[in-house]
């Protein structure tokens, strides 16, 4: 089976790695050998460096859409376009689709699956969540006898590398991130991944494939990390929580969410570390069940990529059934409900504590746990988790709080726990 390759970067070396290392595993276990056979790179001098000489490079992607000895089109070139306008064409031409683009996946799947429905090939996408993880390919055909009922997952390996050890070397947010950098588990510009972004794109993915729902980007609420510091991290230990940037997804109501969270010590989610990925997984035939792994990085995203020619080399004639994904409504963010860490530096005086207490009654939001852990000559910290309490009550009161002269900076406020209850 002849390849082309879109893109010659990390992981398109990754997946020439495993074709190399492994050709005799792979041929044993499909019958096929694979052959990548060009690859489009945008710098013919620089790329020739690094390539193997049986591979042909060019920098024009009809020499690889075109090509009617091409049976296998990998896209691992990145952002939108032209990566989208190339796959469109790859599936036109009869070309099995493999991409790791979750920008593309997120914002196009119903129609690129429609099209390659329409010609007879497959699109898949294993490496556009989760790295090394099967996670698509678990939904799809593991758990393809569940109603899934809910979904929590650590999608993004950068913020969790970066949570991780600001707990275990005890520095803040910006130090980390200066390390993360250096050991190439951050991008120089890692907006997207400190913003939430990414995991949202990623927890799009998964709404369609586990819940056949379609959701739009500018629909679903997604918070980062950078607002979290040591202290948050410190206090939640000592309160049993430790903080995740957690992808929340379930029906019943139908929500969607990206944000910082409190998870119990005791939840399997808390032990997750470093770079690594988790989804928790919630079935209605199965029960809970969960999946680790390694999120990025050019061999486990190239052994995603390198699985999805496994099937296509086991399943050439295979037609695949288009479901047409439901348009979710999703329920607002405001009427969500949840348990909230807030954490309030204030003027150390008398009556600073009933005035926030009754601030709170206001918004019918009572205490679950109350802690005064510093305390200066002028000033004192307050820890606070509340009960249940709609997000809208929440969003008042702590408007309210920023405008007491008690307040001496923005209150921090992170929600806690997996579960989505009900007042």
């Amino acid at each position: 089976m002849k390849i082309g390759l879109l893109g010659l970067g990390n992981v398109a070396e990754g997946i020439l790695s495993i074709l190399k290392d492994n050709h005799k595993l792979l041929q044993a276990r499909t019958g096929e050998s694979f052959e990548v056979k060009s690859a489009l790179v945008r710098n013919l001098e620089k790329a020739q460096e690094k390539a193997p000489s049986s591979l042909k490079l060019t920098a024009q992607a009809s020499d690889i859409l075109e090509d009617p000895k091409i049976d296998i089109v990998i896209e691992v070139m990145g952002g939108e376009e032209p990566a989208l306008t190339y796959i469109k064409t790859a599936l036109k031409n009869k070309k099995h689709v493999i991409t790791a683009n979750k920008a593309i996946i997120a914002q196009h799947r119903p129609e690129l699956l429609k099209l390659a429905q329409e010609n007879n090939v497959q699109l898949l996408f294993e490496a556009s969540v989760a790295g090394g993880i099967p996670i698509i390919r678990t939904l799809t055909i593991g758990y393809a006898a569940n109603h899934i009922h809910s979904l929590y997952g650590i999608l993004n390996g950068t913020t969790n590398y970066i949570l991780t050890n600001m707990e275990r070397e005890e520095k803040e947010y910006p130090q980390i991130l200066k390390n993360a950098q250096k050991l190439g588990f951050a991008e120089a510009d890692p907006t997207m991944d400190i913003s939430g972004l990414d995991a949202a794109y990623k927890l799009i993915i998964l709404a369609g494939v586990a819940f056949h729902t379609t959701i739009n980007l500018e629909d679903i609420y997604y918070e980062g990390i950078d607002n979290i510091t040591l202290k948050d991290i410190t206090y939640a230990k000592d309160l049993g929580y430790k903080i995740k940037l957690l992808a929340i997804g379930k029906t019943n109501p139908t929500i969607f969410k990206v944000h910082p969270t409190l998870i119990p010590i005791s939840h399997p989610l808390a032990g997750i570390d470093n770079e690594f990925n988790a989804i928790f997984i919630d079935g209605n035939a199965v029960g809970e069940s969960m999946l680790v792994g390694k999120g990025a990085g050019a061999l486990p995203t190239g052994s995603a990529i390198v699985s999805d020619l496994i099937e296509i080399a086991l399943t050439p004639k295979k037609q695949i059934p288009f479901i047409e994904d439901k348009t979710a409504k999703l329920s607002p963010i405001e009427k969500t409900y949840s348990q909230f860490y807030i954490r309030l530096t204030v003027a150390d005086k008398v009556g600073t504590l009933e005035k926030i207490t009754g601030l709170l009654s206001k918004q019918t939001i009572s205490l679950s746990k109350l802690f005064q852990k510093e305390k200066t000559k002028n000033t004192a910290e307050i820890v606070m988790i509340t009960h249940v309490v709609q997000e809208s009550h929440m969003k008042t009161t702590i408007a309210n709080l920023i405008v007491l002269p008690e307040i001496i900076e923005a209150p921090v406020v992170i929600r806690v726990g997996l579960e989505e209850p009900t007042a």
